[in-house]
């Protein structure tokens, strides 16, 4: 298969100004909602968001990359029927998991406000907030099935862009000033941005099947989720753990200042997701057809091109955290220390390169989901150390360190599986593969 690296370059460049779009409007929500709430109301908020996007992620069962993948190819095939059944099938099967757990938040609310985060005021805002499980959830598949169609403009908007910029606007234009009333306007906000995207959706795969018949079976589906869902699970407590311990031991303001100094540092890794949206289909598709050396290329230059976008990202954070803060208001200055650490581990997750989607988009979802059984209980271990320890300071280190220890080991298991590293950018051999 030749490859066309310059086609790839600009797609991620038009995908980086795009989801650049996305990150300066998950800043502007954090940014308002600061600004708006103050230090303890968006606490609470924050904390509440947290738990949907933990809760979110899990209930998608491991469907999120499955559909990406199954998507492209059938994509490939000009086999519209099959990307229908593809979402339908897996957007179902979410919704029901969602949907239940979503009611049981919302019925645990109070219970688990006072006995798990020893907050009773939080107990409302998790509430309200409750049904962006779905959501999330379902939104997020979406957009998976956008990037899979090429739609990497559609899938970002989806993921990073609508639901924040929708919940900026319910927040200016009603006169919201608590966290319980912005996680009810997170909730609405949500189901409209969805309703949207799903009409936008189907109007975008409208079509017949044709003589490929890619196989869309729940089974196949539910074969390649379960591992990947393991690893998304385990991520997600590498991601959200810090937060959710920091949630039971520190202040309000200091989860505050976690959250908006770790969602901050996370505007380095976009740059990551952009060109991930673009160069994920790609990857299936070239080792579909066995081009290990084009796979290598392209999994090199789009290393390339992070760096060089994330470097003066990076830079600006850990020179000048006390500014970046400070624009939230004068009770985030604090969290400047998190700012940096944190931002540090988001640089080394940029510098490793795609190597999760490498993994997955090769059918070596196992060893992907190993490294994470590994990485994440010790990194669950090492927060409830630290916290206690050293506070808000000992949440940022422990989940700098899990996420530069995931990503490392997985540069390991790409150079195992599919014989090159993607840290040696300057290398132009790829040795045959182990099994």
């Amino acid at each position: 298969m030749n490859v066309r690296l310059d086609g790839v370059v600009l797609q991620s460049l038009v995908a980086l100004f795009v989801k650049g779009f996305g990150a300066v409007a998950a800043f502007l929500m954090n940014l308002v909602l600061a600004r708006t709430l103050g230090v303890e109301q968006s606490g609470y908020f924050f904390l509440g968001f947290t738990v949907v996007t933990f809760l979110a992620a899990v209930t998608r069962c491991g469907f999120d990359d499955v559909i990406l993948r199954h998507t492209a190819a059938a994509r490939s095939q000009g086999d519209t029927q099959a990307v229908r059944q593809l979402f339908f099938r897996g957007a179902g099967v979410t919704l029901v998991v969602s949907g239940c757990v979503a009611l049981a938040l919302w019925l645990a609310s109070d219970d688990l406000a006072r006995r798990v985060f020893n907050k009773p005021e939080f107990g409302p805002v998790l509430a309200a907030i409750a049904p962006g499980v779905v959501t999330m959830a379902v939104l997020w598949l979406l957009a998976q099935s956008f990037q899979g169609l090429g739609r990497v403009s559609s899938a970002i908007i989806a993921m990073n862009v609508a639901a924040n910029m929708v919940l900026v606007l319910i927040v200016w234009g009603t006169g919201v000033s608590t966290g319980e009333q912005a996680a009810l306007a997170y909730s609405l906000g949500s189901v409209l941005v969805l309703a949207g995207f799903l009409m936008f959706w189907y109007r975008s795969v409208r079509g017949t099947a044709s003589n490929a018949h890619y196989d869309t079976s729940l089974r196949t589906m539910l074969e390649s989720a379960w591992p990947l869902w393991i690893v998304l699970l385990m991520n997600q407590l590498i991601q959200w753990t810090g937060q959710f311990v920091g949630g039971a031991y520190l202040q309000p303001e200091e989860i505050a200042q976690l959250a908006v100094a770790q969602r901050t540092a996370l505007l380095v890794s976009f740059i990551l997701m952009a060109v991930n949206m673009v160069v994920a289909p790609r990857f299936a598709a070239l080792h579909a057809v066995g081009d290990l050396p084009a796979l290598r290329k392209m999994a090199l230059t789009a290393v390339r091109l992070m760096a060089l976008g994330a470097t003066p990202v990076v830079a600006v954070m850990l020179v000048f955290p006390e500014f970046l803060m400070g624009l939230f208001g004068a009770g985030f200055t604090g969290g400047s220390p998190l700012l940096q650490v944190l931002a540090l581990g988001q640089f080394v997750n940029v510098l490793t390169g795609s190597v999760g989607y490498l993994l997955s988009m090769s059918g070596h979802e196992r060893d992907l989901r190993n490294t994470l059984l590994l990485v994440a209980p010790v990194s669950v271990a090492i927060t409830f150390i630290l916290v206690p320890l050293y506070g808000a300071l000992g949440a940022a280190i422990s989940t700098a360190l899990a996420v530069g220890a995931q990503n490392l080991l997985a540069v390991y298991w790409v150079k195992r599986r599919l014989g090159f590293n993607t840290l040696a950018v300057w290398r132009s051999n790829v040795r045959s593969p182990r099994p």
